[in-house]
């Protein structure tokens, strides 16, 4: 299941969910859609918010996200 799918499951608009992690809407799209990876503390933060374990948010996470981008992110 994406992440999406399970903020929308928590009954979380995008906004809502954005505003509540300190992010804008279209951070949020991007690391649900996996284009841009959260930092530990945010995913920390997201997967808590979200009733996941850590591990369960990163596998929801790594199962979308494109591993060519994931390393452009590491360049930061």
């Amino acid at each position: 299941m994406s992440l999406r799918k399970i903020r929308e499951s928590k009954s979380f608009s995008v906004y809502r969910f954005a505003s509540q992690m300190g992010l804008t809407t279209e951070e949020l799209i991007n690391i649900e859609e996996g284009k841009k990876a959260p930092r530990l503390c945010l995913a920390q933060k997201m997967a808590n918010a979200l009733g996941l374990s850590f591990e369960d948010f990163a596998r929801h996470y790594y199962e979308k996200a494109d591993p060519q981008q994931l390393d452009e992110g590491n360049r930061d």
